[in-house]
């Protein structure tokens, strides 16, 4: 019979660390062996035997967590050892060295998610952290909270991974997108040393599916334009957003959410995409002028989409992204639209009704401010600005 228990042995000296460590008991001989990590002694139920991390508030908080999960994980993996031997003549000895192969705070899967998340914070990329906070969170639900060490991450776990997902209800894309992000922070791993590429990716679906497409025709842009919704100002206020997204060439919501007053200037607003870095500007046109002195917004920003400057803007524009969406569904059933409008409609839209109307690829390309294609935007970038205008003023002329 062998068992494993944690311990905790606090230091001699005040406010000092102690440490904890397991103790392995088979057939009444005991082993001890360090787990590298060091608490104080109020950070630790002696009852039950567990690190304690009940109080979020304190800096302490991920560290103590990252420690009971890595616990979890190595008394789950000295289990599955001693399942594996079950029917083997081992010695304690023998088991110990075994327990001792593979340190997972070296290599814990979570622990390195968690740092890439950090990192991509630091530079800035907002929306990949995000990504790879999502990723981390489906990884870890998939795995029951108990953390896998690099090395035991091949491809028979990532495509469990995989069917976790589809079991789930989730799209191909959407399973797609949790392995891309998971590929990218494994290639950063195995670039810095920390494990070998044994391709645990190469059976899983990576690729993106095309989708039915979300645009709408001129017409349905009128009948949105025209539609009575002063009486309900949710609604009023959402065919706005979509309305000003279209009359400024599709501008995406976290760039309608961000444009500032200071941006106006000389007929123009002037700003620089949050998804590329390119800076595009666009026609001041009655239409924009219109929605723009309809509105007012104690802050820097334009439009009244973030209205507290107190570090939660990114909340407070993902929150009104998912209102606005929520009211375009309705207004989209109140004209008896056959796709379910949202603030994404309108980047569609105007590309598309632009391509009916005979305007070149390159203008609509520039229009939207794609950068995607190399060879074409260098041709892009000779173009003038009067002519996206020129073809935004064509488009408009219709409404």
């Amino acid at each position: 019979m062998t068992s494993i228990k944690i311990k905790f042995r606090p230091s001699a000296l005040k406010d000092r660390e102690g440490t904890i460590y397991y103790q392995v008991i088979q057939n009444r001989r005991v082993r001890r062996f360090n787990t590298g990590y060091h608490i104080y002694k109020d950070e630790w139920d002696e009852r039950i035997g567990i690190v304690l991390c009940s109080n979020s508030n304190s800096p302490r908080y991920e560290y103590l967590c990252s420690i009971k999960r890595d616990i979890q994980y190595e008394i789950k993996r000295f289990e599955n050892l001693v399942e594996e031997m079950e029917n083997k003549d081992y010695s304690i000895n023998e088991l110990m060295s075994l327990c001792r192969d593979e340190p997972l705070s070296k290599n814990g899967v979570f622990e390195y998610l968690g740092k890439q998340i950090e990192r991509l914070r630091s530079l800035g990329r907002i929306r990949s952290c995000e990504a790879m906070q999502s990723t981390l969170h489906s990884f870890r639900k998939f795995r029951g909270e108990i953390d896998i060490s690099f090395t035991k991450l091949d491809k028979d776990v990532i495509e469990q991974y995989e069917a976790y997902l589809r079991n789930r209800g989730l799209s191909r894309n959407t399973t797609s997108f949790y392995m891309r992000n998971f590929r990218s922070a494994y290639r950063t791993a195995v670039e810095e040393g920390i494990t070998n590429d044994v391709h645990p990716f190469c059976k899983v679906y990576t690729g993106v599916d095309k989708t039915t497409k979300r645009a709408i025709t001129i017409d349905d842009i009128r009948r949105i334009k025209y539609l009575n919704t002063s009486n309900r100002p949710a609604l009023d206020f959402a065919k706005d957003i979509l309305l000003f997204s279209f009359y400024t060439r599709g501008m995406s919501f976290v760039d309608m959410a961000y444009l500032r007053k200071k941006d106006i200037a000389n007929g123009y607003i002037t700003y620089y995409r949050k998804k590329t870095g390119q800076q595009l500007s666009v026609e001041l046109v009655p239409d924009i002028l219109d929605i723009i002195s309809k509105y007012h917004n104690e802050t820097q920003y334009l439009l009244p989409l973030i209205l507290v400057e107190n570090g939660t803007e990114r909340k407070q524009y993902r929150n009104q992204m998912m209102k606005i969406n929520r009211n375009l569904k309705k207004i989209g059933k109140m004209i008896n639209l056959s796709v379910p409008l949202s603030t994404y409609v309108a980047r569609h839209a105007w590309a598309t009704i632009a391509r009916d109307k005979g305007i070149s690829l390159s203008v609509i390309s520039k229009g939207l401010g794609h950068d995607s294609e190399i060879t074409t935007q260098i041709y892009l970038d000779s173009l003038q600005n009067s002519k996206i205008d020129k073809a935004n003023r064509l488009i408009l002329s219709d409404l």
